[in-house]
């Protein structure tokens, strides 16, 4: 049980760095013009990525070496949560004006329901 706690609070940390990673990314894209949803699948894709590199460091305790396949492996099992985040987001960016506060508040409401399906699959994912 406290190794959980700890890789969830470790986990957590690195959501942290995604989620800033994400909204910024949303953020710039929606201001420059780009489609909401083209700005959140860019944003995600680099929360993923993000969160695949820092959990294989920082989080679990991994045995295969990073590649684009074990990095592709992880992104299936996070699809649930980075689906529901992606809905939850991007339906509320549809409904908002899309000012900068309201921009970040969608992408935390929807990191946050990503994140409590996400960790167990990452955890099943990345420590075996």
């Amino acid at each position: 049980m406290r190794e959980t706690i700890g890789q969830m609070s470790r986990y957590l940390i690195g959501a942290f760095m995604a989620l800033a990673i994400d909204a910024s990314i949303v953020s710039v894209g929606v201001k420059l013009g780009a489609p909401v949803v083209v700005a959140r699948l860019i944003a995600l894709l680099a929360g993923v990525t993000t969160t695949y590199f820092f959990n294989r460091r920082y989080t679990f305790t991994v045995s295969v070496p990073a590649s684009v396949a074990n990095w592709s492996r992880y992104v299936a099992a996070q699809s649930i949560g980075t689906g529901l985040n992606f809905a939850i987001s991007t339906g509320l960016l549809y409904l908002s004006d899309r000012s900068l506060w309201q921009i970040w508040g969608s992408v935390v409401l929807g990191a946050a329901v990503g994140f409590c399906v996400n960790f167990f699959s990452a955890r099943r994912q990345l420590h075996r």
